[in-house]
C-alpha cells in the first residue's frame, strides 16, 4: 500500500508541476519561495572566509563541537587532510592507496556519489516545492531527491541508494530535511567514503529572494568521530538543470547544455 501511495503522490506532483504557470517556477501557492534554479555562489565558503550575518545564524544552530568543513564548492582536500575531522584509522590507512587516476576508469566514471558530496559540488540544482513533496533535482549525475513533507521517520524497508530517504518540515522560514538510507559513497574526494549508517540533516533558508543558504550536518560512527558540517550559498537564476549525460566510454561527463561557462 505504501508503494501505491508514493506512486500516486509522485504522479500527482508531476502533473501539478507540468501544468504550473512558468512564472511560478513550480511553487505551491502556499510555498516558501525556495522553488527555482540555483547555482552555487563562486568563491570560498566559511570557514575559509567570515560568514555573512545570514550564514552565521545557521552556523549557530550547529551542535557544540561540530567540525565545519572547508571543502564546499570546487575545493578539495589534499590526500590525508580531512578538514579537522577525526576519520577512523583504518579508513585513513586505506586512503593512502587511493589513486585519483582510477576515477577515469570507465567502470567508475559514471558511479554517482551520495547527496552528501553531490549537494556541495559546483553544479546547479533545481527545486520544486509542493505541499506533500519537495523535489530537488541535481545536475550532478542527474540525481533527483524527493523530500516527503508528510512523513516523520525513515521506513525500515526503504532501500539504500545515493539519494536515500528524506523527510522534511518547515521551522518558520527554514526547510529542515532529515536523510538516511544512503549507500556508502564519497565523503572526501581523497579516498574516504561514508558508511550506509550516515545520517544527514540539512537546512534551507532564503537570505533574500535571490540567495539560498544550505547547511549540511552529518554523523557516521562507522567513518569518523563526532559531527561534521558544511555551508553553501546559492544564487537564483533563470534556467533549468540540464542532463549530466555521463559517458563511460570516454571516461568523462558530457553536458548537453550548450555555451555554459
Amino acid at each position: 500500500m505504501r508503494t501505491l501511495n508514493v506512486f500516486f503522490a509522485i504522479g500527482g506532483c508531476a502533473l501539478a508541476l507540468a501544468f504550473a504557470p512558468k512564472d511560478l517556477h513550480a511553487q505551491a501557492p502556499e510555498g516558501h519561495g525556495i522553488a527555482g534554479f540555483w547555482s552555487l555562489a563562486p568563491g570560498p565558503t566559511p570557514p575559509r572566509r567570515a560568514p555573512t550575518p545570514a550564514e552565521a545564524e545557521l552556523i549557530a544552530l550547529f551542535p557544540e563541537g561540530t567540525v565545519l568543513l572547508a571543502d564546499a564548492g570546487a575545493v578539495e582536500f589534499p590526500p590525508g587532510d580531512y578538514g579537522g575531522l577525526e576519520v577512523h584509522e583504518h579508513l585513513r590507512e586505506a586512503a593512502k592507496d587511493y589513486d585519483p587516476a582510477n576515477q577515469t576508469d570507465p567502470s567508475l566514471t559514471c558511479r554517482p556519489p551520495s547527496v552528501i558530496y553531490a549537494m556541495q559540488g559546483p553544479f546547479p540544482i533545481e527545486i520544486f516545492e509542493g505541499r506533500d513533496l519537495i523535489v530537488i533535482k541535481l545536475e550532478y549525475f542527474d540525481l533527483v531527491r524527493i523530500v516527503f513533507m508528510n512523513e516523520t521517520e525513515h521506513p525500515d524497508d526503504w532501500p539504500h541508494s545515493h539519494t536515500g530517504h528524506s523527510f522534511g518540515r518547515w521551522e518558520g522560514d527554514t526547510l529542515v530535511v532529515d536523510t538516511a538510507k544512503l549507500s556508502p559513497a564519497t565523503l572526501f574526494n581523497n579516498g574516504v567514503d561514508h558508511s550506509e549508517d550516515v545520517r544527514l540533516l540539512e537546512r534551507f533558508r532564503l537570505a533574500d529572494p535571490n540567495t539560498l543558504i544550505v547547511t549540511q550536518e552529518f554523523e557516521d560512527p562507522g567513518s569518523f568521530v563526532g559531527r561534521a558540517a558544511r555551508i553553501m550559498t546559492f544564487r537564483r537564476g533563470d534556467d533549468h538543470v540540464y542532463p549530466y549525460d555521463c559517458d563511460p566510454t570516454y571516461g568523462i561527463a558530457i553536458e548537453s547544455r550548450q555555451g555554459r561557462d
